[in-house]
């Protein structure tokens, strides 16, 4: 059965904003990373063209009107002007950070563009050679706004289309005959879905940092004759930030250690051939605790490795960082002995055992720093409680246990005995 109607859905390009959170990065990986927001942005408009859809539905956040990013006006010109070619229209209305009626005056939009106020909602009829196909209830963010019940049709006669920005839950969808909430804010896609309407948030088609781990993209949509709704997510991310946990031995050799990393470096590119992946490495470890493996020269080592293994292309992966977590368990004795550490692991054990004793980190904060957006460091809650202990006994035994690492020469004997 034909489509009777097709449209994309997309949200906070965020043009001008770019991938962060790297403390070092090559050369030749600098190029894809600046211009990998372009790159996930124009997929959208190739499918427009390519699956020759009705309209495109923007909803905020493009760029950042106050930086007035010369290459991002450029950019969205260029890509209006290609759907004008083929008579696709364009609704954008403006998030936090846009604001389409600051679009430079000197360089009109074209008029397959039509955008929208934050102030009022407006009421657009598409039309195909003169026949209505939908009617979109439209309004910019405006940060009063707690809910969409303005976002309303008076009538179910024909498909009708909610779109704005902002941030919603599923209880304010209140306005009737709405089949469909095309909503922008949220860089993670997420779909609202509530007895008859579905509210959707595509994502951004380009994730950031290490906070927006994960696919992103945006959404590919198809009404059939009946009026049935199907939502397609479409991958656009040239750059994604995969973490990777690793379950490993306390007395994980070099060898044994390299062959496991292999095997999922493989996969990884595999699956992303086209992409390039930015991973943190995670260890998590089982067995005897050997403080040789959170040595800084050990993390260091199977950093250099992994990079110059499978990180040399523009494409690929590329390692971030390698940690080896807290281990679960610590030697008993350490807990019984009479000396520092031992106090200190028990003041921890203690915690650990105890959820009611709240970890008041705050008390030791500077006092100019607790009244302001920095107090929240402080505040440790009962998902991070175990982590935030478990790194804490770290710490300790990083500057109380120098007399409990393992002899050099017992690591290298061992070392060679296993890789044999």
């Amino acid at each position: 059965m034909a489509d009777a109607i097709k449209f994309i859905h997309a949200a906070d390009l965020h043009l001008d904003q770019p991938i962060s959170g790297l403390s070092e990065l090559p050369a030749h990986l600098r190029s894809g990373l600046v211009n990998a927001p372009y790159a996930a942005a124009e997929k959208i408009f190739d499918l427009a063209i390519a699956e020759r859809v009705d309209f495109v539905l923007l909803c905020g956040d493009l760029y950042d009107s106050d930086s007035g990013s010369a290459r991002a006006h450029a950019f969205l010109l260029t890509q209006f002007q290609r759907l004008a070619e083929k008579n696709i229209h364009v609704y954008w209305c403006g998030g936090e950070s846009d604001f389409p009626d600051r679009w430079p005056s000197s360089v009109g939009l074209p008029d397959n563009v039509l955008t929208f106020s934050s102030t009022v909602v407006e009421e657009i009829e598409h039309r195909r050679n003169g026949e209505k196909l939908c009617s979109i209830f439209a309004s910019g963010y405006d940060e009063k706004r707690r809910d969409a019940g303005d976002l309303a049709a008076s009538n179910s006669d024909t498909f009708n289309i909610a779109m704005t920005y902002g941030e919603f839950d599923g209880n304010t969808f209140s306005g009737k005959h709405i089949a469909y909430w095309a909503l922008g804010g949220r860089h993670k896609s997420t779909k609202l879905e509530k007895s008859g309407t579905i509210a959707v948030y595509p994502g951004t088609p380009q994730g950031r940092h290490v906070k927006e781990p994960g696919v992103h993209g945006f959404k590919f949509c198809r009404v059939d004759s009946n009026g049935k709704l199907r939502v397609q997510s479409i991958e656009s991310d040239y750059v994604r930030f995969m973490p990777q946990k690793i379950a490993i031995s306390e007395n994980v050799t070099m060898v044994q250690l390299k062959k496991m990393l292999t095997e999922r470096a493989l996969k990884i590119v595999s699956d992303c051939p086209d992409d390039l992946i930015l991973t943190r490495w995670f260890f998590a470890t089982d067995g005897q605790f050997n403080p040789r493996i959170r040595k800084p020269q050990w993390a260091a080592e199977v950093l250099e490795w992994l990079r110059d293994e499978f990180g040399r292309g523009d494409k690929g992966l590329w390692s971030t960082e390698v940690k080896v977590e807290a281990p679960k368990n610590l030697p008993s004795q350490w807990y019984e002995e009479d000396t520092i550490l031992g106090e200190f692991m028990r003041v921890v054990a203690r915690y650990q055992s105890d959820d009611s004793l709240k970890l008041n980190v705050h008390q030791y904060m500077p006092q100019t720093f607790k009244g302001d957006s920095m107090a929240s460091i402080g505040q440790v809650d009962r998902e991070n409680r175990d982590a935030v202990l478990r790194q804490t006994g770290m710490v300790g035994i990083e500057y109380l246990a120098a007399h409990k690492e393992l002899a050099e020469n017992e690591v290298a004997e061992f070392e060679t005995e296993t890789d044999q």
